[in-house]
């Protein structure tokens, strides 16, 4: 499952998201393509949002493309 497919699961609207994040709607979907570019401070409030830990967000979610 990506980044994508789990804020999805757990019903997080993206409008929604990039107003937390202080991001605009094509930056966040810029980034929610390429997790690995999200700033700490981002990754963090989208862990909260997700219901995850840091540890299995990064291993499960925020990896890239070139490690699946």
């Amino acid at each position: 499952m990506n980044l994508k497919e789990k804020l999805k699961t757990e019903g997080v609207n993206m409008i929604w998201l990039a107003q937390r994040l202080g991001l605009s709607r094509p930056t966040l979907d810029k980034y929610v393509s390429n997790p690995e570019d999200f700033k700490v401070k981002h990754f963090r409030k989208i862990v909260s949002y997700i219901r995850s830990n840091e540890r299995d967000a990064l291993i499960n979610y925020f990896k890239s493309k070139t490690d699946e």
